[in-house]
């Protein structure tokens, strides 16, 4: 079936991951815009932290419970907890930092 592409159809499957990544830096971008315009008009960086998180559960939650029904374990307390820290630590400290950072800088500051 490779062979049966043409020259257009495998330069199309060649180049598939650098469209992935493109496409996702333009994401990152127009997240840190809005998010710049949002906390310059003056809302609160946590307020947008629970905006952010809520719509990805939103987002994210049905393809997690359509796609993986049959294949999840059993959620012990345990494996509830490191859950809970993980999701605790990693994200929300990190996005908290992130937003009061790029609330208190000007847009102009010069990145290394």
């Amino acid at each position: 079936m490779e062979g049966n592409l043409g020259c257009f159809g495998n330069f199309i499957q060649w180049s598939k991951p650098y469209i992935a990544m493109i496409s996702l830096q333009f994401g990152y971008a127009r997240m840190n815009i809005i998010t710049k315009v949002s906390l310059n008009r003056g809302m609160s960086h946590y307020v947008l932290v629970v905006y952010r998180h809520t719509f990805a559960t939103a987002v994210i939650a049905p393809f997690a419970l359509i796609l993986e029904r049959k294949v999840r374990p059993k959620i012990t307390f345990p494996i509830f907890m490191q859950i809970f820290v993980l999701g605790l630590l990693g994200p929300v400290i990190d996005q908290n930092f992130y937003n009061s950072g790029l609330k208190f800088i000007s847009s102009t500051f010069p990145v290394p």
